[in-house]
Protein backbone atom coordinates (compact mmCIF):
# COMPACT_ATOMS: atom_id res chain seq x y z
CA UNK A 1 0.00 0.00 0.00
CA UNK A 2 1.30 3.50 -0.40
CA UNK A 3 0.34 6.88 0.47
CA UNK A 4 -2.34 8.56 -1.52
CA UNK A 5 -2.74 12.73 -1.06
CA UNK A 6 -6.06 13.45 0.54
CA UNK A 7 -8.48 16.35 -0.99
CA UNK A 8 -9.52 13.25 -3.64
CA UNK A 9 -12.28 13.71 -6.04
CA UNK A 10 -12.42 10.61 -7.35
CA UNK A 11 -14.92 9.98 -10.60
CA UNK A 12 -16.32 6.40 -11.97
CA UNK A 13 -16.03 6.09 -15.62
CA UNK A 14 -18.30 3.73 -16.93
CA UNK A 15 -17.21 2.56 -20.65
CA UNK A 16 -20.69 3.15 -21.40
CA UNK A 17 -20.69 6.71 -20.97
CA UNK A 18 -17.23 7.71 -23.01
CA UNK A 19 -18.96 8.41 -26.03
CA UNK A 20 -20.91 11.09 -24.25
CA UNK A 21 -17.86 12.22 -22.29
CA UNK A 22 -14.65 11.79 -23.96
CA UNK A 23 -11.57 11.88 -22.01
CA UNK A 24 -10.24 14.87 -23.40
CA UNK A 25 -13.67 16.11 -21.38
CA UNK A 26 -13.08 15.67 -18.42
CA UNK A 27 -12.31 18.30 -16.02
CA UNK A 28 -8.51 17.99 -14.30
CA UNK A 29 -9.01 20.67 -12.81
CA UNK A 30 -11.67 18.95 -10.45
CA UNK A 31 -11.13 15.20 -10.85
CA UNK A 32 -7.80 12.89 -9.60
CA UNK A 33 -8.86 10.02 -10.00
CA UNK A 34 -10.67 8.33 -12.85
CA UNK A 35 -11.92 4.52 -12.10
CA UNK A 36 -12.63 3.40 -15.46
CA UNK A 37 -15.79 0.79 -15.20
CA UNK A 38 -15.91 -2.17 -15.21
CA UNK A 39 -14.03 -5.70 -15.62
CA UNK A 40 -14.57 -8.41 -13.97
CA UNK A 41 -13.57 -11.73 -12.31
CA UNK A 42 -14.93 -15.32 -13.93
CA UNK A 43 -14.45 -17.97 -11.56
CA UNK A 44 -11.99 -19.75 -13.71
CA UNK A 45 -9.42 -16.90 -12.88
CA UNK A 46 -10.06 -14.77 -15.56
CA UNK A 47 -11.24 -11.32 -16.11
CA UNK A 48 -13.70 -10.36 -19.12
CA UNK A 49 -14.82 -6.22 -19.53
CA UNK A 50 -17.48 -4.46 -21.17
CA UNK A 51 -16.31 -3.97 -25.00
CA UNK A 52 -14.02 -1.75 -25.78
CA UNK A 53 -12.90 -1.05 -22.81
CA UNK A 54 -8.49 -2.15 -23.05
CA UNK A 55 -6.60 -1.12 -26.02
CA UNK A 56 -7.69 2.71 -26.39
CA UNK A 57 -5.40 5.67 -25.30
CA UNK A 58 -7.27 7.02 -22.66
CA UNK A 59 -4.66 6.24 -20.09
CA UNK A 60 -2.47 8.77 -22.12
CA UNK A 61 -4.86 11.36 -22.11
CA UNK A 62 -5.63 11.17 -18.65
CA UNK A 63 -1.80 10.85 -17.57
CA UNK A 64 -0.82 13.91 -19.74
CA UNK A 65 -3.58 15.69 -17.48
CA UNK A 66 -2.00 14.70 -14.25
CA UNK A 67 -4.87 12.11 -13.07
CA UNK A 68 -4.37 8.91 -12.03
CA UNK A 69 -6.73 5.83 -13.77
CA UNK A 70 -8.06 3.17 -12.24
CA UNK A 71 -9.54 0.04 -13.47
CA UNK A 72 -12.65 -1.25 -11.59
CA UNK A 73 -13.60 -4.88 -11.04
CA UNK A 74 -17.31 -5.91 -10.16
CA UNK A 75 -20.09 -3.82 -10.33
CA UNK A 76 -23.43 -4.79 -9.64
CA UNK A 77 -24.44 -8.28 -10.86
CA UNK A 78 -20.86 -9.11 -11.27
CA UNK A 79 -20.24 -10.97 -8.27
CA UNK A 80 -19.92 -13.91 -8.85
CA UNK A 81 -16.33 -15.02 -9.99
CA UNK A 82 -15.87 -12.88 -6.72
CA UNK A 83 -16.95 -15.47 -4.06
CA UNK A 84 -15.51 -18.84 -5.96
CA UNK A 85 -12.07 -17.19 -7.17
CA UNK A 86 -11.15 -15.50 -3.33
CA UNK A 87 -11.66 -18.45 -1.82
CA UNK A 88 -9.05 -20.98 -4.50
CA UNK A 89 -5.65 -19.90 -3.51
CA UNK A 90 -4.65 -20.86 -7.34
CA UNK A 91 -7.04 -19.11 -8.65
CA UNK A 92 -6.77 -16.17 -6.51
CA UNK A 93 -3.17 -16.12 -7.59
CA UNK A 94 -4.07 -16.51 -11.22
CA UNK A 95 -6.53 -13.73 -11.16
CA UNK A 96 -3.83 -11.36 -9.58
CA UNK A 97 -1.31 -11.92 -12.15
CA UNK A 98 -4.23 -11.69 -15.05
CA UNK A 99 -4.85 -8.66 -13.70
CA UNK A 100 -1.39 -7.44 -13.20
CA UNK A 101 -0.96 -8.13 -16.95
CA UNK A 102 -4.14 -5.94 -17.87
CA UNK A 103 -2.64 -3.18 -15.85
CA UNK A 104 0.62 -3.44 -17.11
CA UNK A 105 -0.37 -3.35 -21.06
CA UNK A 106 -2.79 -0.65 -20.68
CA UNK A 107 -1.44 1.75 -18.16
CA UNK A 108 -4.00 1.41 -15.04
CA UNK A 109 -2.50 3.15 -11.82
CA UNK A 110 -3.91 0.73 -9.82
CA UNK A 111 -7.53 -1.17 -8.97
CA UNK A 112 -10.68 -0.75 -7.50
CA UNK A 113 -12.37 -3.47 -5.86
CA UNK A 114 -16.79 -2.99 -6.18
CA UNK A 115 -17.43 -6.84 -4.82
CA UNK A 116 -21.49 -6.07 -4.62
CA UNK A 117 -21.31 -7.83 -1.99
CA UNK A 118 -19.99 -10.19 0.43
CA UNK A 119 -22.58 -11.54 2.45
CA UNK A 120 -21.32 -13.95 4.40
CA UNK A 121 -18.36 -15.00 7.21
CA UNK A 122 -16.57 -17.33 4.25
CA UNK A 123 -16.91 -14.52 1.62
CA UNK A 124 -15.32 -11.89 4.36
CA UNK A 125 -12.67 -13.82 4.91
CA UNK A 126 -11.81 -14.67 1.45
CA UNK A 127 -12.20 -10.80 0.58
CA UNK A 128 -8.88 -10.23 3.33
CA UNK A 129 -7.15 -13.11 1.33
CA UNK A 130 -7.65 -11.67 -1.99
CA UNK A 131 -6.71 -8.06 -0.67
CA UNK A 132 -3.91 -8.83 1.60
CA UNK A 133 -2.45 -11.13 -1.60
CA UNK A 134 -2.85 -8.09 -4.14
CA UNK A 135 -1.22 -5.81 -2.23
CA UNK A 136 1.86 -8.35 -1.70
CA UNK A 137 1.71 -9.06 -5.29
CA UNK A 138 1.14 -5.26 -6.63
CA UNK A 139 4.20 -3.95 -3.72
CA UNK A 140 6.65 -6.69 -6.09
CA UNK A 141 5.75 -5.71 -9.54
CA UNK A 142 4.95 -1.70 -8.81
CA UNK A 143 4.54 -0.66 -5.41
CA UNK A 144 2.84 3.02 -7.02
CA UNK A 145 0.25 0.94 -7.88
CA UNK A 146 -3.28 2.02 -5.75
CA UNK A 147 -5.85 -0.21 -4.13
CA UNK A 148 -9.42 1.37 -3.59
CA UNK A 149 -12.49 -0.06 -2.59
CA UNK A 150 -16.02 0.65 -3.09
CA UNK A 151 -18.07 -0.27 -0.06
CA UNK A 152 -21.44 -0.10 1.41
CA UNK A 153 -22.25 2.21 4.06
CA UNK A 154 -24.70 0.64 6.88
CA UNK A 155 -24.10 -2.96 8.65
CA UNK A 156 -26.89 -4.62 6.26
CA UNK A 157 -23.76 -5.44 4.04
CA UNK A 158 -20.77 -3.78 5.75
CA UNK A 159 -20.89 -6.65 8.80
CA UNK A 160 -19.39 -8.69 5.80
CA UNK A 161 -16.76 -6.47 5.52
CA UNK A 162 -13.47 -6.78 8.43
CA UNK A 163 -12.23 -3.10 8.04
CA UNK A 164 -9.82 -3.36 10.21
CA UNK A 165 -7.66 -5.77 7.90
CA UNK A 166 -8.82 -3.86 5.15
CA UNK A 167 -7.77 -0.73 5.77
CA UNK A 168 -3.97 -2.07 6.08
CA UNK A 169 -4.12 -2.72 2.25
CA UNK A 170 -6.40 -0.36 0.83
CA UNK A 171 -5.29 3.17 0.39
CA UNK A 172 -9.13 4.90 -0.08
CA UNK A 173 -12.88 3.99 0.45
CA UNK A 174 -15.47 5.08 -1.99
CA UNK A 175 -18.51 5.13 -0.14
CA UNK A 176 -21.53 4.42 -1.39
CA UNK A 177 -23.86 7.13 -0.23
CA UNK A 178 -26.42 6.79 -2.67
CA UNK A 179 -28.61 4.30 -2.03
CA UNK A 180 -30.66 5.63 1.63
CA UNK A 181 -33.92 5.40 -0.84
CA UNK A 182 -34.89 3.05 -3.29
CA UNK A 183 -37.36 0.32 -4.28
CA UNK A 184 -36.62 -1.27 -1.23
CA UNK A 185 -38.27 1.70 1.05
CA UNK A 186 -41.53 2.41 2.34
CA UNK A 187 -41.79 5.97 1.16
CA UNK A 188 -40.52 8.38 -1.32
CA UNK A 189 -37.11 9.55 -0.56
CA UNK A 190 -33.80 10.50 -1.36
CA UNK A 191 -30.79 8.80 -2.71
CA UNK A 192 -28.40 10.82 -0.90
CA UNK A 193 -29.99 12.70 2.12
CA UNK A 194 -26.99 14.50 3.65
CA UNK A 195 -29.43 14.41 7.17
CA UNK A 196 -32.65 12.17 7.69
CA UNK A 197 -35.51 13.46 6.00
CA UNK A 198 -38.17 13.52 8.25
CA UNK A 199 -35.78 13.70 11.23
CA UNK A 200 -36.97 10.65 12.90
CA UNK A 201 -36.85 8.35 8.98
CA UNK A 202 -34.91 5.41 10.17
CA UNK A 203 -34.03 4.62 6.22
CA UNK A 204 -30.60 6.71 7.05
CA UNK A 205 -28.72 9.35 6.13
CA UNK A 206 -24.89 10.68 4.39
CA UNK A 207 -24.16 11.94 8.20
CA UNK A 208 -25.19 8.85 9.58
CA UNK A 209 -23.04 6.31 6.83
CA UNK A 210 -20.09 8.43 7.76
CA UNK A 211 -20.63 7.83 11.73
CA UNK A 212 -20.83 4.39 10.89
CA UNK A 213 -17.58 3.46 9.20
CA UNK A 214 -15.95 6.15 11.07
CA UNK A 215 -17.01 5.49 14.62
CA UNK A 216 -18.29 2.12 14.42
CA UNK A 217 -16.20 0.55 12.18
CA UNK A 218 -12.82 2.34 12.63
CA UNK A 219 -11.89 3.71 9.05
CA UNK A 220 -10.09 6.65 9.00
CA UNK A 221 -11.72 9.97 8.06
CA UNK A 222 -8.92 10.48 5.58
CA UNK A 223 -9.30 7.29 3.69
CA UNK A 224 -12.90 7.94 2.98
CA UNK A 225 -14.52 9.32 -0.10
CA UNK A 226 -18.36 10.43 0.10
CA UNK A 227 -20.13 9.69 -2.82
CA UNK A 228 -22.37 11.97 -4.56
CA UNK A 229 -25.15 10.88 -7.03
CA UNK A 230 -25.35 12.74 -10.22
CA UNK A 231 -28.40 10.82 -10.91
CA UNK A 232 -32.02 10.81 -8.89
CA UNK A 233 -35.41 8.63 -9.01
CA UNK A 234 -38.41 9.12 -10.48
CA UNK A 235 -41.31 7.84 -8.27
CA UNK A 236 -45.37 7.10 -9.14
CA UNK A 237 -45.85 9.34 -5.54
CA UNK A 238 -47.93 12.85 -4.69
CA UNK A 239 -45.39 13.93 -2.47
CA UNK A 240 -41.88 13.46 -0.65
CA UNK A 241 -42.12 11.00 2.10
CA UNK A 242 -45.41 9.32 0.58
CA UNK A 243 -46.18 5.82 -0.28
CA UNK A 244 -45.54 5.21 -3.70
CA UNK A 245 -46.72 2.50 -6.58
CA UNK A 246 -44.31 0.66 -8.59
CA UNK A 247 -40.77 0.61 -8.85
CA UNK A 248 -38.41 3.98 -8.95
CA UNK A 249 -36.96 5.07 -12.00
CA UNK A 250 -33.35 6.12 -12.68
CA UNK A 251 -33.13 9.13 -14.40
CA UNK A 252 -30.04 11.81 -15.10
CA UNK A 253 -29.06 15.27 -13.93
CA UNK A 254 -28.80 16.30 -16.99
CA UNK A 255 -32.49 15.72 -18.24
CA UNK A 256 -33.12 17.35 -14.96
CA UNK A 257 -32.93 20.63 -15.02
CA UNK A 258 -34.90 21.45 -18.44
CA UNK A 259 -38.27 19.64 -16.12
CA UNK A 260 -38.37 22.99 -13.51
CA UNK A 261 -41.55 25.05 -14.35
CA UNK A 262 -42.31 22.60 -17.42
CA UNK A 263 -44.67 20.53 -15.95
CA UNK A 264 -43.24 19.97 -12.90
CA UNK A 265 -42.41 22.64 -9.62
CA UNK A 266 -39.21 22.61 -7.49
CA UNK A 267 -38.84 22.49 -3.79
CA UNK A 268 -35.80 22.20 -1.47
CA UNK A 269 -36.30 19.66 1.63
CA UNK A 270 -34.92 21.79 4.14
CA UNK A 271 -33.77 18.05 6.65
CA UNK A 272 -32.52 16.25 4.12
CA UNK A 273 -30.60 19.20 2.18
CA UNK A 274 -31.67 18.25 -1.08
CA UNK A 275 -33.96 19.20 -3.75
CA UNK A 276 -36.96 17.19 -5.15
CA UNK A 277 -39.62 18.04 -8.19
CA UNK A 278 -43.29 17.50 -8.04
CA UNK A 279 -45.14 16.72 -11.31
CA UNK A 280 -48.21 19.74 -11.46
CA UNK A 281 -50.35 16.68 -12.12
CA UNK A 282 -49.38 14.97 -8.49
CA UNK A 283 -49.07 11.83 -10.40
CA UNK A 284 -44.80 11.68 -10.11
CA UNK A 285 -41.99 13.56 -7.67
CA UNK A 286 -38.51 13.31 -8.22
CA UNK A 287 -35.52 13.03 -5.68
CA UNK A 288 -32.13 14.06 -7.12
CA UNK A 289 -28.73 16.18 -6.78
CA UNK A 290 -28.26 20.13 -7.64
CA UNK A 291 -25.40 22.54 -6.93
CA UNK A 292 -27.21 23.81 -4.04
CA UNK A 293 -27.31 20.01 -2.45
CA UNK A 294 -23.98 19.27 -3.77
CA UNK A 295 -22.49 22.30 -2.05
CA UNK A 296 -23.79 21.31 0.78
CA UNK A 297 -22.05 17.93 0.82
CA UNK A 298 -19.02 19.38 -0.24
CA UNK A 299 -18.98 21.39 2.88
CA UNK A 300 -19.51 18.34 5.03
CA UNK A 301 -16.75 16.59 3.45
CA UNK A 302 -14.48 19.70 4.50
CA UNK A 303 -15.73 19.85 8.26
CA UNK A 304 -15.85 16.14 9.02
CA UNK A 305 -12.08 16.01 7.44
CA UNK A 306 -12.83 13.17 4.79
CA UNK A 307 -10.39 12.49 2.34
CA UNK A 308 -12.74 13.18 -0.81
CA UNK A 309 -15.56 13.07 -2.78
CA UNK A 310 -16.67 10.28 -4.90
CA UNK A 311 -18.81 10.59 -7.79
CA UNK A 312 -21.56 7.97 -9.85
CA UNK A 313 -20.87 9.16 -12.56
CA UNK A 314 -18.82 11.06 -15.11
CA UNK A 315 -20.87 12.11 -17.92
CA UNK A 316 -23.91 12.14 -15.84
CA UNK A 317 -24.15 16.11 -15.17
CA UNK A 318 -23.63 17.22 -18.83
CA UNK A 319 -26.14 19.80 -20.03
CA UNK A 320 -25.80 22.45 -22.62
CA UNK A 321 -24.46 24.69 -19.82
CA UNK A 322 -21.61 22.52 -18.57
CA UNK A 323 -20.69 19.74 -16.05
CA UNK A 324 -22.69 21.75 -13.44
CA UNK A 325 -22.16 19.11 -10.30
CA UNK A 326 -18.27 18.95 -11.44
CA UNK A 327 -18.38 22.62 -11.07
CA UNK A 328 -20.30 22.98 -8.21
CA UNK A 329 -17.45 20.35 -6.43
CA UNK A 330 -15.16 23.23 -8.14
CA UNK A 331 -16.43 26.14 -6.33
CA UNK A 332 -17.61 24.71 -2.69
CA UNK A 333 -14.89 21.64 -2.07
CA UNK A 334 -11.60 22.89 -3.87
CA UNK A 335 -11.54 26.30 -3.90
CA UNK A 336 -13.18 26.26 -0.54
CA UNK A 337 -10.79 23.99 1.26
CA UNK A 338 -8.19 25.75 -0.40
CA UNK A 339 -9.37 29.32 1.21
CA UNK A 340 -10.22 28.44 4.65
CA UNK A 341 -9.87 31.22 6.98
CA UNK A 342 -8.33 30.95 10.21
CA UNK A 343 -9.44 28.53 12.46
CA UNK A 344 -12.14 30.10 15.09
CA UNK A 345 -11.11 29.09 18.19
CA UNK A 346 -13.65 27.45 21.38
CA UNK A 347 -12.34 29.15 24.17
CA UNK A 348 -14.74 27.25 26.65
CA UNK A 349 -16.57 24.21 27.47
CA UNK A 350 -18.60 23.14 30.44
CA UNK A 351 -21.83 20.88 31.16
CA UNK A 352 -23.76 20.78 34.29
CA UNK A 353 -24.65 19.79 36.10
CA UNK A 354 -22.55 15.63 35.54
CA UNK A 355 -23.71 13.68 36.67
CA UNK A 356 -27.19 14.61 35.98
CA UNK A 357 -30.98 13.63 35.49
CA UNK A 358 -32.62 14.43 32.79
CA UNK A 359 -31.48 17.26 31.47
CA UNK A 360 -27.63 18.27 30.74
CA UNK A 361 -26.60 22.18 30.08
CA UNK A 362 -24.02 22.69 27.50
CA UNK A 363 -22.53 26.07 27.48
CA UNK A 364 -19.25 26.91 25.26
CA UNK A 365 -17.99 30.07 23.66
CA UNK A 366 -16.60 31.34 20.29
CA UNK A 367 -14.36 33.55 18.83
CA UNK A 368 -15.97 33.87 15.80
CA UNK A 369 -18.97 33.50 13.93
CA UNK A 370 -18.76 29.30 12.72
CA UNK A 371 -20.48 26.40 11.70
CA UNK A 372 -20.62 24.17 14.42
CA UNK A 373 -22.08 21.13 14.76
CA UNK A 374 -22.92 19.60 18.16
CA UNK A 375 -23.48 15.96 18.74
CA UNK A 376 -24.04 12.93 21.61
CA UNK A 377 -22.37 9.63 21.25
CA UNK A 378 -22.63 6.51 23.38
CA UNK A 379 -19.47 5.02 24.22
CA UNK A 380 -19.74 2.48 21.53
CA UNK A 381 -19.26 6.01 18.94
CA UNK A 382 -22.73 6.09 17.72
CA UNK A 383 -24.89 9.06 17.14
CA UNK A 384 -27.59 9.40 19.86
CA UNK A 385 -28.73 12.89 19.03
CA UNK A 386 -27.79 15.74 16.51
CA UNK A 387 -28.11 18.82 19.10
CA UNK A 388 -27.01 21.62 16.11
CA UNK A 389 -26.06 21.94 12.44
CA UNK A 390 -26.05 25.57 11.83
CA UNK A 391 -23.62 28.70 12.12
CA UNK A 392 -23.43 30.08 15.19
CA UNK A 393 -22.32 33.92 15.90
CA UNK A 394 -19.73 34.65 18.05
CA UNK A 395 -20.02 34.62 21.83
CA UNK A 396 -21.59 32.34 24.58
CA UNK A 397 -24.38 29.54 23.84
CA UNK A 398 -25.84 27.48 25.92
CA UNK A 399 -27.47 24.12 24.64
CA UNK A 400 -29.79 21.63 26.43
CA UNK A 401 -29.95 17.92 26.12
CA UNK A 402 -32.69 16.05 27.39
CA UNK A 403 -31.74 12.41 28.06
CA UNK A 404 -35.22 11.29 29.24
CA UNK A 405 -35.68 8.22 26.50
CA UNK A 406 -32.08 7.40 27.26
CA UNK A 407 -30.31 4.86 29.41
CA UNK A 408 -28.47 5.18 31.97
CA UNK A 409 -25.08 5.44 31.32
CA UNK A 410 -21.75 7.39 30.23
CA UNK A 411 -22.13 9.65 26.80
CA UNK A 412 -19.95 12.46 25.30
CA UNK A 413 -20.68 15.46 23.66
CA UNK A 414 -18.79 16.27 20.94
CA UNK A 415 -18.26 19.93 19.76
CA UNK A 416 -17.25 19.78 15.68
CA UNK A 417 -16.36 23.26 14.10
CA UNK A 418 -13.82 22.49 10.81
CA UNK A 419 -11.88 19.57 11.46
CA UNK A 420 -11.80 19.83 15.03
CA UNK A 421 -13.93 17.86 17.60
CA UNK A 422 -14.11 18.88 21.29
CA UNK A 423 -15.58 16.32 23.70
CA UNK A 424 -16.70 16.47 27.34
CA UNK A 425 -17.58 13.57 28.82
CA UNK A 426 -20.98 13.33 30.98
CA UNK A 427 -23.00 10.54 33.10
CA UNK A 428 -27.11 10.00 32.93
CA UNK A 429 -28.04 8.37 36.39
CA UNK A 430 -31.69 7.50 37.11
Amino acid sequence: MNFVFSQRVVGYYPQWVVGNLPPSEIDFNVVTHVIHSFAWPNEDGSISSYDGMFGSDISNIIHNQGGKFLLSLGGWGNHAGFEVMSGDPVLRELFIYNLVSILLVNNYDGVDLDWEFPDSNTDRENLNLLVSDMDSIFFSINPEWIISMAIPVSNWWGQWHDFESLEQHVDFFNAMTYGTHGDWSSHVGHLAPLYPSPPDDLDGSCDENMNYLHFSRGIPKDKINMGMPFWGLKWEASNINEPFANNSENIFYYDIPELINNGWSYHWDGDALCPYLVKDDGSLVITYENPESIAFKCQYVIEEGLGGVMIWALSYDKTEYGQELIHTISENYLKSFQEKVAIPRLISLSTYPNPFNPLCFIKFQLEKSHFVKIKVHDLLGNEIQLLNNKTLPSGEHRLLWDGEKHASGSYFINVEYDQNVISQKVTLIK
